[in-house]
């Protein structure tokens, strides 16, 4: 995504290369592939699946904690996962947590072009549901 979207966080590059470049790594043993969507579906279900691939044991009380820290209005609030230090005060870099929040952020042009970087993704092999 090269206008509009990507330009106020130009030092990150284009985020359908960066997806690409990530995919390329999908056989690897020491990555997990998670969707937001996904983690907005079933949670507790891929916090299971991330417990898993990590190997530790997910008690009540870390998936209950875990849960606490993952909230969307938890990390809005918390520095370390808000992106405060370059998100700008009228667009905050965590927008409203929820499927397809983007939708009606974006002009025409912009949702087109997204489109397009959407299916390089998708053919690249990853799992892209945007609504």
């Amino acid at each position: 995504l090269s206008s509009g979207i990507n330009a106020e966080y130009g030092e990150m590059g284009l985020w359908e290369e960066h997806a690409i470049e990530w995919l390329a790594q999908k056989g690897a043993k020491n990555i997990l592939f998670l969707t937001f969507e996904d983690l907005v579906e079933d949670t507790e279900r891929e916090l299971k699946r991330i417990a898993e691939f990590l190997g530790v044991e997910l008690t009540e009380e870390l998936k209950d904690r875990v849960l606490y820290e993952g909230k969307f209005e938890t990390m809005q609030k918390n520095d370390a996962t808000n992106y405060s230090w370059i998100a700008k005060k009228d667009k905050p870099f965590i927008r409203k947590g929820k499927v397809g929040g983007w939708i009606g952020q974006l002009t025409e042009g912009q949702s087109a072009e997204l489109d397009v970087a959407v299916e390089k993704v998708r053919t690249a092999g990853g799992k892209i549901r945007c609504t």
